[in-house]
């Protein structure tokens, strides 16, 4: 695979056509054997199989709840519908699109009975519960319309039909939100098409729910402005086979020269009705290390230490005698920071960075504020080089890459950040990803110090040198304690000290949980995770949100089990390829959804702490498993799960058989 970044397309041509002479010079048996050899020796490092040990109902896509239907409304009484109503219409069977277009051109104060299971149809009075719906169920499938009339509605829109409680993913709900726009939710399954709804305008709307296709749609004025295939596969199958064709994923794309594209990977598809070709991605060309890093994320458990090297390559060596410079350059200090938003060769977007030349600003950072001051990607990348180290014992790699780099990133916090009276570093002014723009001591920056350094004294001594150890003590002496808040009279991790300015939907509070692994099932402090987990405000198991691994490694395994399946199921609706996921936040197929799938399903049944190996720390009951992973102490753990039960395992160097820790047995 060609991965040269070349500066003009007519020399990527020609390096290809290299690369293809190269090849065709081995005779065609040798590179099929080659080939063979290659996949055979990738599929037997690693595995993870999952199958049912008890039959399962049938996967819903209408969840079941008992909360009535209200027109409106929402189940508390809130985000009220600003505007007029016409016939509002709930049935429990899936009409035909052409079905749907006689609705549309149907007078819209007049009750729909042209249809086997309408179980309402009528103008209602705004507000209104509907009739007996608390019982309603759907088993084959659902229709929502109404003929709506509504201002201009503020941003948080309004509730057209409801069943669901705010926030959650236990029923459905039509609405306006944002603003004049169309939004369907049921289950965990979201559709919309923005600015759908002209004020002062009658507007038909419809949702469908088909179980027998696997098909949700939205539908304005009779015709579909968007769709989904929800996949009912036997949820040990569809993790199983996500977790599997992820991996392949990976490998295709993993062997080039530079990291795997979040955004698409080297599998892009068009944008339908858009500009531009089967090159197209959303957000662009660059790198955003906050979804850069999550294919990555589970490469050191599967083994698959090779793919990681583009990875370390370009941000830890190419690029780190360019970070120094800039920090320097900017900051008049020492150290290093990675900016979220990077090119190949390092300089940040110019969208980003702002079109004023460096010297012509008294603030000489990026103009944008979405990563001002996000700079959690330095210490993730030395966590991740440490994992790395831990599993392969490769002493030349700790002592060119990960010390260097690591030494750098600890120097940028430790001169950039001032102390208080009490001796702390005061981290301001700084931000908690992109969701908390004003804050002070942030917990992915602290979380990832206090990780970072307390591994890196952990190391041994013939390692390390006695000024790195002064000088990392030094700086985790200064280091505040994680942040916590309390709400409903408990407390949990917090997304800072003090934040505000909340600008997108990412949980900055649990990243101490995860990547840095500091609040665990296995931890004193886990019930500062578990509440900071209930209270969050942004949640799913889709794209680059992480929940699904915060729930493995607070050892929810239910949680788990829900979100990992939801995810395994969730595929774009215009490819057929089970794991071309998406677009959700980024692109198809989207690299980070497969990615958390797999990194999810691997903390479910197995995680780490320096030498300690936990096995089946959240694996559901009904699960069963035949397994393969690799673990730290260049160890590997394969065995096999049957009702629950660890029934088998074989653990290599037999020495580390010792560490292992059974959970729930």
């Amino acid at each position: 695979m060609l991965t040269q970044h070349p500066t003009t397309p007519e020399a990527w041509l020609r390096s290809l056509d290299g690369i293809i002479a190269a090849a065709e010079k081995r005779p065609f048996a040798e590179r099929t054997r080659a080939h063979a050899d290659w996949w055979k020796a990738f599929w037997d490092r690693s595995w993870l199989q999952v199958s049912l040990n008890q039959p399962a109902a049938p996967a819903g896509m209408i969840p079941a709840s008992t909360h009535p239907v209200r027109v409106g409304i929402d189940q508390s009484g809130g985000n009220a519908f600003r505007g007029e109503l016409g016939r509002v219409s709930v049935c429990r069977v899936a009409p035909s699109d052409d079905a749907l277009r006689e609705l549309a051109r149907a007078d819209r104060g007049k009750a729909y009975d042209q249809q086997e299971g309408v179980l309402y149809s009528d103008v209602p009075q705004p507000g209104a519960s509907l009739a007996e719906s608390a019982e309603w169920t759907f088993p084959d499938g659902m229709c929502l319309e109404a003929w709506v009339k509504p201002e201009q509605l503020p941003s948080g829109g309004g509730r057209l039909i409801d069943r669901i409680t705010p926030g959650g993913s236990d029923g459905f709900l039509l609405d306006t939100y944002p603003g004049n726009s169309l939004r369907l939710i049921v289950g965990d399954t979201k559709l919309s098409k923005e600015d759908a709804l002209p004020a002062g305008e009658w507007t038909h709307v419809a949702a469908v729910v088909d179980p027998v296709n696997g098909a949700v749609k939205l539908l304005v004025n009779g015709e579909v402005v968007s769709k989904e295939t929800v996949d009912t596969t036997d949820e040990g199958l569809a993790v199983s086979r996500g977790y599997a064709l992820q991996r392949f994923l990976n490998a295709c794309a993993g062997r080039g020269r530079y990291p795997i594209k979040f955004n698409g990977s080297i599998f892009t598809v068009p944008f339908p009705g858009a500009p531009g070709d089967g090159d197209y991605r959303r957000w662009g060309p660059g790198y955003w290390w906050q979804n850069t890093r999550l294919p990555y994320l589970n490469m050191c458990a599967s083994g698959d230490y090779d793919l990681m090297q583009p990875l370390f390559r370009m941000y830890a060596e190419d690029l780190l005698p360019l970070c120094k410079y800039r920090t320097k350059h900017y900051l008049g200090h020492g150290g290093a920071y990675l900016p979220e938003c990077i090119y190949f060769w390092g300089d940040m977007f110019s969208e980003t960075y702002g079109w004023q030349p460096c010297d012509q600003r008294e603030d000489k950072l990026q103009a944008s504020g979405w990563h001002k001051w996000e700079w959690v990607s330095g210490p993730e990348l030395a966590f991740m080089l440490l994992d790395y180290y831990e599993h392969t014992q490769d002493e030349a790699f700790l002592r060119d890459r990960v010390l260097p780099f690591a030494g750098e990133i600890l120097t940028f916090f430790d001169q950039h950040y001032q102390t208080g009276d009490d001796g702390k570093l005061v981290m301001h002014p700084a931000q908690a990803l992109e969701t908390w723009w004003d804050c002070t001591n942030p917990m992915p920056e602290l979380a990832g110090l206090r990780a970072v350094t307390d591994r890196l004294l952990a190391l041994p001594a013939t390692l390390t040198t006695d000024a790195q150890r002064t000088a990392w003590r030094a700086l985790q002496a200064k280091l505040p304690e994680l942040p916590t808040c309390e709400a409903d009279d408990v407390q949990m991790l917090a997304a800072a000290t003090q934040f505000a300015h909340k600008s997108n939907i990412e949980n900055p509070e649990l990243y101490a949980v995860f990547p840095f692994r500091l609040c665990s099932f296995d931890k004193p402090n886990v019930d500062l995770g578990i509440q900071a987990l209930k209270h969050r405000t942004d949640r799913g198991n889709f794209g680059w949100r992480q929940d699904d691994v915060f729930m493995a490694y607070l050892g929810l395994a239910e949680e788990a089990r829900e979100n990992v399946v939801g995810r395994g199921r969730r595929k774009d609706a215009n490819s057929r390829f089970p794991a071309f996921w998406g677009p959700n936040y980024d692109w198809v197929p989207d690299q980070d959804h497969g990615g958390i799938l797999m990194k999810a399903l691997q903390a479910m049944l197995l995680q780490t702490d320096g030498r300690t190996l936990y096995l089946l720390p959240a694996w559901p009951a009904e699960w069963d498993a035949k397994f393969k992973l690799h673990a730290p102490y260049r160890t590997t753990v394969e065995g096999e799960v049957k009702g629950g039960k660890l029934t088998r395992l074989i653990v290599t160097p037999e020495s580390r058989r010792a560490d292992v820790v059974i959970c729930g047995q």
